[in-house]
């Protein structure tokens, strides 16, 4: 007998998990609610399409309804708001937007993909006209099509973090000036401050006006524009960016009586499956097993929400595929440098009473032979368990061949690799693309010795 699957959010977990349905159960009964308009939409590339960089904004939408409900036979329903989950009956409450009328549906194996939301701090005038979050596709079609009908000269970012700095970016790249306001002492908070000195002075010199310590007090509509109001003074913007972290939407898992993590987030098993039996979660809404810490911990990317969501669709299926955790690597170009990490960080070594005592070790290296033209630094950080000299985290800056470096930790990471193991790796070598002691074997070497 066929199963009834239904999964409630249809970006990169929801219909990774829908599609792998698909595939193993062709004649299952198979539903997708998804709250807003669009579906499996790449919000990463948001900040360059709003630049101009990525002309075509229909790229940015991996799957369109069209190829979901014909070619690959998912029944997906957009503007469905599902506001109810009874664990009990297996029933769940669904709003239709459009008609503004209620139903229930009946699930066998259910899915939550609810994804994050934008954190909206309690600013006075936060609400203004001109103001907005990035989060969604929605977000990036309001602030492109506000850029277009006004005469934009200046734009207020506040938060620092990944998104607040590649609008920055963006900002520049449309020659519109830029002030970012940062409440903490840094830019790119997830890293480490003593490995960011030259991206901050990058960042300044790309004429953005970078003002850290800053709390936002205000802000006002004027009939000219906005006006924020700060600890430092008073800035005239013509725009303002949100960009202050997210949360996850758990609240439905919350109200049907799923257990959550710290975070908030959802607490999942290494299947996908949730503290309630034939209830799985998946994306942004999720905790995941860290491979490091060893415990469940809140770090949504779109490459665990795309492979958590095709894992929960096996289990859902039938499977008993395990999901082996995550060690929160990230990526981000900002202006002309390119910032990465994976694993723990100093701080959260230190945290850690199950890692004992830690070490790191800082290097800086040419990304080619350094006879070779156009040879450019990068920084190494690598953090180490002191007894075992296993790596436990690592961190790069650069302005070349910075990503695919940082790759090779995390997979050393994963495969428990000690420094000495990790210095000892047979690597490429040619002057054009790397010196025969790549900056990664030279941070292993130093850290080993």
């Amino acid at each position: 007998m066929n199963k009834k699957y239904v999964i409630i959010g249809g970006d990169a977990a929801g219909m990774s998990a829908a599609s792998k349905i698909r595939r193993m159960q062709p004649e299952s009964e198979l539903v997708v609610f998804e709250k807003g308009q669009h579906i499996s939409f790449a919000a990463c590339g948001m900040p360059y399409w709003i630049s101009g960089v990525i002309e075509d904004g229909g790229k940015l939408q991996v799957l369109t309804l069209e190829m979901a409900r014909d070619k690959r036979d998912i029944d997906v329903r957009v503007g469905h708001e599902v506001r109810n989950i009874d664990v009990s009956s297996k029933t769940i409450t669904v709003h239709n937007m459009s008609t503004d009328e209620d139903f229930a549906e009946i699930y066998d194996s259910l899915l939550i993909a609810t994804g994050a939301r934008a954190v909206v701090p309690p600013i006075p005038g936060v609400d203004s006209e001109g103001v907005f979050t990035l989060r969604s596709l929605a977000d990036g079609h309001r602030i492109k099509n506000y850029i277009a009908d006004h005469e934009i000269n200046h734009a207020t970012i506040i938060g620092g973090g990944h998104i607040g700095l590649e609008m920055a970016e963006a900002y520049r790249h449309l020659n519109i000036d830029v002030t970012m306001v940062v409440r903490g002492d840094q830019i790119a908070p997830s890293m480490e401050k003593d490995m960011l000195e030259k991206l901050t002075e990058h960042v300044i010199e790309k004429g953005v006006d970078l003002q850290l310590g800053t709390r936002v007090n205000t802000l006002e509509r004027l009939s000219n524009g906005l006006e924020v109001q700060t600890s430092a003074g008073r800035i005239k913007t013509d725009m303002v960016i949100v960009s202050t972290g997210i949360k996850p939407n758990s609240e439905l898992a919350v109200e049907a009586g799923i257990e959550v993590g710290k975070s908030g987030a959802i607490l999942i098993d290494e299947h996908m499956q949730t503290s309630v039996e034939n209830i799985y979660a998946g994306g942004d809404c999720a905790e995941l097993h860290h491979q490091v810490l060893e415990e469940s911990v809140w770090i949504p990317m779109a490459t665990s929400a795309n492979k958590g969501g095709r894992i929960a669709g096996e289990n859902m299926a039938g499977a008993q595929t395990k999901f082996p955790g995550i060690l929160g690597t990230s990526v981000a170009k900002v202006f002309d440098y390119t910032i990465a990490q994976t694993g723990l960080t100093e701080k959260q070594a230190g945290q850690s009473e199950k890692l004992g005592d830690t070490e790191t070790t800082t290097i800086t290296g040419g990304n080619r032979a350094h006879y070779y033209p156009g040879s450019k630094p990068m920084t190494v950080k690598l953090v180490v368990q002191k007894n075992s000299g296993r790596l436990l985290g690592a961190q790069m800056i650069g302005k070349a061949d910075v990503a695919k470096r940082l790759d090779v930790l995390a997979t050393a990471i994963t495969a428990k690799m000690t420094v000495e193991e990790i210095g000892m790796l047979d690597l490429t070598y040619a002057p054009p693309v790397a010196p025969v002691y790549d900056p990664i074997l030279v941070a292993a070497n130093v850290a080993n010795k």
